[in-house]
């Protein structure tokens, strides 16, 4: 199943865990090991949107990671894609 992981991160000021100088690199380990296919950072760095292929068995562990590591709960949502691109092969 496809997902689209939402995490939105408070200001560093007001989340002691985000004004680590290691949370950068914590962050990346944490991606690389519940598999994200690819991730992107908005509002400078405050919104992060990340493409997950899991099985939702899967889903509570992989927010329980982001809470432990940010303090933040993700929100998840079903990837969508447009009818026309439904069983297209390049």
């Amino acid at each position: 199943m496809r997902l689209i992981m939402r995490v939105a991160l408070p200001a560093a000021t007001q989340n002691l865990a985000l004004a680590a100088p290691d949370f950068p690199v914590k962050w990346q380990a944490m991606l690389k090991q519940i598999g994200a296919l690819n991730a992107e950072v908005r509002d400078q760095g405050r919104l992060h949107f990340v493409l997950l292929d899991i099985d939702p068995v899967r889903i509570t562990p992989t927010a329980e990671a982001v809470f432990h590591l940010a303090g933040v709960k993700p929100d998840f949502l079903p990837e969508i894609v447009p009818p026309p691109y439904y069983g297209v092969r390049n």
